[in-house]
């Protein structure tokens, strides 16, 4: 009894450790990255930012195709399999490579055709497209937290975040142009893929030994092809909004809403950083009892539910003079839609929950079910609510979106009933949980 409970704390400091790496860079990222891309916002104006906004989402429709569904997937074989670490890694790299060519490649035929007559949209984007190429030497980050060791993760991507947005500052005091940025956007990716793999080397480990092996490539694709489809899926409805206004409303609505929305976004790290840490523990209390599994699924629930109110409620009250505060006049237009955006936050939160729940059970086709509701709702309300209320519209899709795609689909996958349960216990956490303590404070008086 005594080994296993040092078993655990041992378990407990290493997530707390990892998360802490976690959210140190995600800290240290959103506040430099936000005041340099408010500034960068302020410089552009909302037309030439709406530009820069538009590709970035535009070449971002098409990621899953190079993503390929395989984060976790690689995760979870690494800590069952940890002797295959070289053939997994070097048969996701392939395959992702692979999948990158091919996204950018449907990336530069799209664009020419949707916006023909836009040669800085199309431009911007098809640079852009460049750093899907890159994305294979993420699969090193998948290595370190199947370890709970993302603080080699933190120090890659803080020396990418400091270059790229040293290089967005000299950008906008030497006057460049849009296109400018999205090639800095570019670079970004590529130092942080060089960070990632200076990391790896650090450790000891070689990237010449990885090998591919074609019986790997099927049971990887053979596992991830619903995720790479709901991930195309959620991917729709969580970037469609700003493809959609800039089609229907122009870039100028696009810049406006886009800087609405990145500063509801940002704290998406939150759940991202918590699940990336708790995952492998998730992975091993389901060996310890049903009881243990689903106690712990709750308490994940809880506590993204509680960090989703910590900020939403917040942010709320202050979302129009913020607007006014960051980025002036311009974007004041900005403040309504971020009140209401922030609200998505809490749905996105549930979402990586019930998205570990999901992936730990092997049940990952209703991801598929779940995405395509979101994708479906959010882009029939923008087709009827952008024409009129422009951004604000988007907004609304968004919010009713994710709500259907993260936690009233449950109600349509009896296995996910329990998760729903759970999730909807969550949306009652700022009540239940002080509660909960206060009568546990009772009981041991």
């Amino acid at each position: 009894m005594l080994i296993e409970r040092l078993k655990l704390r041992g378990t407990l400091r290493e997530i707390v450790a990892n998360m802490g790496w976690l959210l140190a860079l995600r800290v240290v990222r959103t506040l430099f990255a936000l005041f340099v891309m408010v500034w960068v916002a302020r410089y552009l104006g909302a037309g030439r930012f709406g530009v820069f906004q538009y590709a970035l989402a535009f070449v971002g429709l098409f990621s899953p195709l190079a993503i390929l569904g395989l984060q976790q997937i690689l995760v979870r074989d690494i800590v069952r399999s940890p002797e295959a670490r070289d053939e997994i890694l070097g048969t996701a790299f392939v395959l992702r490579l692979a999948g990158g060519i091919v996204c950018a490649l449907v990336v530069i035929a799209v664009i020419a055709a949707v916006r023909a007559q836009d040669q800085q949209v199309r431009t911007a984007t098809i640079v852009f497209s460049l750093s899907l190429l890159l994305q294979p030497f993420d699969s090193i980050e998948m290595y370190f937290s199947s370890l709970v060791r993302s603080k080699y993760t933190v120090i890659a991507r803080t020396i990418a975040l400091v270059v790229s947005n040293l290089l967005r500052i000299a950008a906008i005091l030497t006057a460049s142009g849009v296109l400018t940025f999205i090639w800095i956007a570019v670079i970004d990716a590529a130092v942080g893929s060089a960070g990632l793999v200076a990391m790896y080397r650090h450790l000891g480990l070689r990237l010449g030994v990885w090998r591919f092996s074609m019986r790997r490539a099927r049971h990887l694709l053979g596992q991830s092809w619903t995720l790479i489809l709901s991930g195309a899926l959620a991917i729709i409805y969580f970037k469609i909004d700003q493809v959609m206004l800039g089609q229907m409303s122009g870039d100028v609505e696009v810049g406006i809403y886009s800087t609405a929305v990145r500063l509801s976004e940002v704290w998406y790290f939150l759940p991202a950083a918590v699940t990336a840490s708790v995952f492998p523990a998730l992975v091993r209390s389901r060996d310890q009892g049903i009881g243990v599994y689903r106690l712990r699924l709750q308490q994940l629930c809880d506590a993204l539910a509680l960090m989703a109110f910590a900020v939403a409620v917040p942010v709320t009250f202050v979302a129009r003079p913020l607007m006014l505060l960051l980025y002036g006049r311009e974007f004041e237009a900005a403040g309504p839609i971020l009140a209401l955006h922030i609200w998505a936050g809490l749905f996105v939160f549930l979402k990586t929950a019930l998205h570990q729940w999901l992936l730990n059970e092997s049940r990952l086709q209703f991801l598929f079910i779940t995405n395509g509701i979101g994708a479906a709702i959010n882009v029939g309300i923008n087709l009827l609510l952008i024409p009129r209320y422009g951004g604000m519209g988007a907004a609304v899709a968004t919010v009713i979106s994710y709500a259907c795609a993260s936690h009233l689909s449950c109600i349509f996958y009896r296995p996910a009933w329990g998760m729903g349960w759970m999730m909807t216990k969550a949306l009652a956490a700022p009540v239940r949980v002080p509660i909960a303590l206060l009568r546990r404070r009772g009981e041991g008086t």
